[in-house]
């Protein structure tokens, strides 16, 4: 890491209370408190509920290293003598006052041994993410909501940077590539009803809607692309120049333009605007001529491909690859100026295109004749790639020798499931595609296909084809569970790649029906239920709580509703919340529901409904309910706890007649606080009918063919 300074500059403040940051806070109770010492003398202080103060040690730890981590490399000290940090049972997420953090339980009581590597993770992330707002937001604070991505996006990014510095086993910023860009970030900015990260704020009651996977996810992946263009020591340059010069004050995106371009010596903000000003992203279509060179065409990228030709943005894009003759270096070509077609701070040398061919949007690159081509290694820049079908068959090579790295395996398998939803590419392609990833011994790549497989099962699972679906999903996750069994042996105890892989094969198998994996869970659920805590790592246990729940009654609900209600570990709590409504019978789902709005906290009670409505039956069932007690849960629950409930039930649906339906309830009622998030999941019910009735066929035949 680059050394800024031999001292750490402290910024003069120009009046005793001239800081501009919005959030004050004071908490009263009766608490539990635990303290520790940064390298620099901080106090840092954790509160818990009376009794859980050794569940806090872990928050602790991770809090006194992130401050020393940001005061080191922002160059800036954290500007207090201490820093409190209070778990509080009845809070949504966390809120980042200065000097006084607030987080729900979840983010930070952490059990050694009943928290999974998941959860950990969480709380780590969640710990930095405050922490970093105590510059990112307080001492530096943006001047209206339209720049809330400087808060939120660069928190986000630091949240990253930070746990991958005191945890790098972890590999954290390969969980970034999977969870934040490519399953958060593009879904949603793959959607009409995106926005762009500098959205137009005109009252601040509209804020509240921003708060999104666009202002964190997209301002993130933003923020690491244009570290990895500048170089990270140039960027930290520039944050630096920035925190200082803005302290105590006010910003709007471009003072951090400046600060970057001079922290840098490059020219950034062109380039830079059309990532923040424009909705949307690119995506790149490779197609290889007889000469062995690349043809780069961009277009913005639609969850639905049948809008495409309808939007003319463009954007600059940092171009980089890798080929076969050398996997391991990175080529950077420079940025491509989709204006004018030619490559900006390059000396790569580029051909022209053909006389008279259409330039718009095009470049050519040079590339081999033979072997495979990987653009945008390590996807560390916003876009898609989409290749012709040579180029992807040949992918599968670097896949399965796992010359390319996992961000790069993730992005691949990502893609061509996203192009194939998209109507970009046949599902078969996609499918035909999993084959490279047999011998796959990264958790991520396999989370990947879970998703994936359990999209499709979502969408088919009344349909004939279900059952040799199932089948082929036993056959993927069988291999994997055969290898790993249901418990790490003491030497492997502590990983958790391991543990996460485990965990998502027992998850598809259950939900494929595997008999010996259903037994074994339920076995297991009964003697943890019984007080043998050892029976179910925390890894496992909120897989083996859904399989039961699927496959249990009413007995089941009654044990997990206990469970919840006299456990003092939140986590456990949210387990039981999360499988309590895959029961299958009706009557049960209706009861859990009212059971949840008597007994869950509200910042939990979107769980229980979600899980109600994981399936056909529930999704009515959890529908049915919202428009009978509409006046009720209005009432009870802020716009934006009732939000998340309205959208975690619509987004189950899967047909136009529902989104019509949905639409046509919602007529007349307040959604001021969530109609942005109404408006994604109605599109993605809509997206989702599109692929059930044009992919229902090509399954079939796919698998029928492959079972032969």
């Amino acid at each position: 890491m680059l050394t800024l300074s031999a001292t750490l500059v402290r910024p003069k403040k120009n009046a005793p209370y001239s800081q501009k940051n919005a959030l004050k806070s004071m908490v009263v109770g009766e608490f539990d408190m635990i303290s520790d010492l940064t390298k620099e003398g901080v106090v840092v202080n954790v509160y818990t509920a009376p009794g859980q103060s050794a569940r806090g040690r872990f928050a602790l730890g991770v809090a006194t290293t992130a401050l020393t981590f940001f005061s080191t490399n922002f160059g800036i000290p954290y500007p207090m003598k201490k820093l409190d940090m209070v778990a509080i049972p009845d809070l949504l997420g966390a809120m980042e006052n200065w000097g006084l953090v607030t987080y729900t339980e979840t983010f930070l009581l952490i059990d050694e041994k009943l928290s999974s590597h998941e959860i950990k993770g969480d709380a780590a992330r969640a710990i930095c993410h405050e922490l970093s707002h105590q510059w990112f937001g307080n001492l530096v604070t943006m001047k209206w909501w339209t720049d809330l991505w400087l808060k939120e996006g660069f928190a986000q990014f630091m949240e990253f940077d930070a746990v991958n510095h005191i945890f790098p086993e972890w590999k954290l910023w390969d969980t970034f590539v999977q969870d934040i860009m490519l399953r958060s970030a593009f879904v949603k900015d793959a959607m009409v009803s995106s926005h762009p990260i500098e959205v137009v704020v005109n009252h601040p009651n509209e804020a509240d809607e921003i708060f999104d996977a666009i202002s964190y996810n997209k301002g993130s992946s933003v923020v690491r692309m244009l570290s990895e263009y500048l170089g990270r020591d140039n960027f930290y340059r520039g944050v630096h120049n920035y925190l200082v010069k803005y302290s105590y004050n006010n910003t709007v995106t471009e003072d951090l333009w400046e600060e970057l371009e001079k922290g840098s010596g490059q020219k950034l903000r062109e380039m830079a605007d059309t990532w923040t000003k424009q909705v949307g992203f690119p995506l790149i279509t490779v197609r290889q001529n007889d000469d062995g060179k690349c043809v780069l065409v961009q277009e913005r990228f639609f969850a639905d491909s049948s809008l495409s030709s309808t939007d003319n943005t463009i954007w600059d894009i940092p171009l980089t690859l890798c080929t076969s003759d050398d996997p391991n270096a990175i080529k950077r070509l420079g940025i491509w100026d989709a204006k004018t077609s030619s490559l900006k701070n390059s000396t790569t040398v580029i051909t022209p295109l053909a006389a008279g061919d259409d330039i718009n949007n095009k470049i050519q690159v040079p590339a081999g004749l033979e072997g495979w081509i990987k653009l945008n290694p390590n996807q560390a820049s916003f876009y898609l790639v989409n290749y012709s079908p040579t180029l992807w068959k040949r992918l599968e090579l670097p896949v399965k020798e796992q010359f390319l790295g996992v961000p790069d395996r993730v992005s691949l398998l990502n893609s061509v499931f996203a192009f194939a939803r998209a109507g970009v590419l046949g599902l078969p392609v996609a499918l035909d595609f999993t084959s490279a990833y047999v011998d796959e011994s990264a958790s991520l790549c396999w989370k990947e296909i879970s998703r994936n497989m359990e999209y499709y099962s979502n969408l088919f699972r009344e349909e004939p084809l279900y059952p040799e679906l199932q089948r082929y999903i036993r056959t993927l996750f069988g291999y994997v569970m055969i290898r790993l069994g249901w418990d790490a042996d003491s030497s492997t105890q502590a990983d958790a790649d391991e543990g996460e892989l485990r965990k998502t094969a027992i998850y598809q198998l259950g939900l494929a029906n595997d008999q010996d994996v259903i037994k074994e869970a339920k076995k297991r659920f009964h003697e943890y239920i019984g007080g043998d805590s050892a029976a179910l790592s925390g890894d496992l246990r909120g897989s083996v709580f859904d399989i039961e729940a699927t496959h249990g009654g009413a007995s089941t609900v009654k044990l997990l509703q206990d469970l919840h209600n006299k456990s003092d570990f939140a986590e456990e709590r949210n387990d039981c919340l999360n499988a309590i409504g895959s029961v299958a019978d009706a009557a049960a789902k209706l009861q859990v529901l009212e059971w949840a709005v008597e007994n869950v906290r509200s910042q939990n009670i979107h769980y229980p409904f979600v899980s109600v409505a994981g399936d056909k039956v529930g999704a009515q069932v959890a529908w049915q309910y919202v428009q009978d007690k509409w006046a009720f849960l209005s009432k009870k629950y802020s716009a934006m706890t009732l939000g998340s409930i309205v959208c975690g039930v619509v987004s189950r649906f899967q047909s136009e007649v529902m989104a019509a339906e949905v639409e046509a309830f919602l007529v007349g009622k307040d959604t001021s606080g969530y109609q942005r998030r109404i408006d994604g999941a109605l599109e993605g019910v809509r997206l989702k009918s599109v692929v059930f009735c044009r992919d229902r066929e090509i399954l079939t035949k796919w698998l029928k063919k492959r079972a032969a």
